[in-house]
């Protein structure tokens, strides 16, 4: 007669047996997946650039102002900024002129600006206070603002720049008790199509349009605080503005200095796993000539472009081997991580990547992803799949 506790053995052995192979496959297939995942999948295909967009004068160290009012007219004398890098002799067209501009709110104080050596974080910063001489009463509501040209659309950008607010009114004005909390906010800003002021009225009225993207508020008293903003442009054009309300009249300075501008989109515009149906791609074929595969597409629009693509999944049977009592576990090996090709970042209406160093004698899945900008609130975003077996 059959031990049951043997029985019992038998059975936890075989389930065990089980658990060890699936684990094993997993494990080895997992490495190879990590190992496929590591390899340089593009060296054959350079990453393509956009078209260069830069802050001009990001520092104010050029040691070139220009006097705001003289400029543009309608505006109180008295007011200097800093010109575009190269615009000595003032011959640089306004529409493509990257000179730093005032702005303030229609309703508050008429703001000023000149250069602040004092507490420049290297030779010259930006001092902004009221007009006039209303020393601790008043409302400080605007900031400085710049056109970056040379933009590409659905390509991510990030505007920084320090501030500091300082309330210093002269010595028979110091009221008691002497503020502590004076900065409503400190924030930048980027308007992702590139709205801007007319140059002979720097006055906003009512609110921003909401093509601009904000970056968190803060308060940065007596000392240089970085303040940054990251947005989608939606044109070939942006405008980056700082932005400070504060209380206080013409006693309430706020500095500006160093800023920076980048583009900063990610390495991959696009997750995979989000993919539902086609959209928006047209002409979509591959071309397969030995470890490598040529994609080609079309879209209706000039977009940036990206391939996302992978070895096709597969499962595995059981075990045929039988044992008394044995309990099946399914057996899936899971399928390779997605791979993705440079991000090409000039626009264009016809797409072509070539994936490289392809095994032999497998079944690929790819999804082509294009993005442009053509209306609303964001980057439209087009996607398609499709399948190729190398020999």
């Amino acid at each position: 007669m059959e031990n049951p506790m043997l029985r019992r053995i038998g059975i936890v052995v075989s389930i065990v047996s089980g658990l060890v192979l699936i684990l094993g496959v997993s494990l080895s297939g997992a490495l190879a997946d990590a190992q496929l995942s590591l390899r340089d999948t593009d060296d054959d295909q350079a990453m393509t650039t956009a078209s260069t967009a830069s802050l001009h004068n990001p520092t104010f160290d050029n040691h070139d102002w220009y006097e705001f009012n003289e400029r543009y007219g309608n505006y109180l004398p008295g007011t200097w900024l800093p010109d575009d890098d190269g615009n000595t002799h003032d011959n640089i067209p306004l529409a493509s002129r990257q000179d730093w501009r005032i702005w303030f709110l229609d309703g508050t104080d008429v703001l000023e600006a000149d250069p602040e050596a004092t507490y420049a974080q290297s030779v010259e910063g930006v001092q902004v206070r009221a007009y006039g001489d209303s020393w601790n009463s008043g409302h400080h509501f605007g900031g400085l603002y710049q056109v970056i040209y040379n933009t590409t659309p659905c390509l991510e950008y990030e505007f920084k720049m320090n501030a500091q607010a300082r309330y210093e009114p002269p010595h028979d004005q110091i009221p008691d008790p002497f503020p502590t909390d004076w900065v409503n906010t400190l924030r930048v800003g980027i308007d992702r199509t590139g709205w801007h002021l007319a140059t002979n009225d720097p006055a906003v009225h009512g609110d921003f349009p909401a093509t601009t993207k904000w970056g968190e508020s803060q308060k940065h008293y007596w000392e240089y605080g970085e303040l940054s903003a990251t947005a989608e442009a939606w044109a070939d054009e942006v405008a980056v503005f700082t932005y400070a309300d504060t209380d206080g009249g013409r006693a309430s300075r706020v500095l500006w200095d160093t800023g920076s501008f980048a583009e900063v989109t990610p390495a991959q515009i696009y997750d995979p796993a989000d993919y539902t149906a086609p959209n928006g791609i047209y002409s979509l074929s591959s071309s397969v000539s030995g470890s490598s595969a040529l994609i080609t597409w079309s879209t209706s629009q000039e977009a940036i472009s990206q391939v996302y693509y992978r070895k096709a999944g597969s499962s595995s049977a059981p075990p045929t081997e039988t044992y008394t009592y044995t309990v099946y576990l399914p057996l899936v090996v899971s399928n390779t991580p997605w791979q993705n090709t440079a991000l090409n970042k000039v626009p264009t209406s016809s797409h072509s990547f070539t994936l490289s160093g392809l095994d032999a004698g497998m079944t690929y899945e790819y999804i082509v992803v294009s993005k442009a900008y053509v209306s609303g609130e964001a980057c439209s975003i087009w996607v398609k799949k499709g399948e190729f077996t190398t020999p």
